[in-house]
């Protein structure tokens, strides 16, 4: 695996992960407490975005890893998988 490649598998597994862990913990506006008219019902109180992508990172490192050493053992050719 090249660096190039190695940088687009990355950075597509990290959004495929980021929309993956957006709804866990979503509290709606409509179930809280503090519900505004005139928002949105369906819009997040609390988004905690700081700690989604954190452990967007953190499940995409363990997963490119994964990757990147059955790459280089040769268990997992992506070329063939692409070609």
């Amino acid at each position: 695996m090249s660096i190039t490649g190695g940088i687009i598998i990355y950075v597509n597994l990290w959004m495929i992960i980021l929309f993956m862990v957006l709804p866990f913990g979503i509290k709606n506006q409509v179930d809280s407490v503090s519900y505004q008219k005139g928002t949105d019902p369906g819009a997040p109180v609390e988004s905690k975005m700081k700690k989604k992508i954190l452990i967007t990172t953190l499940i995409t490192t363990v997963i490119f890893s994964l990757i990147f050493a059955l790459d280089k053992l040769d268990l997992f050719y992506i070329r063939k998988l692409l070609f």
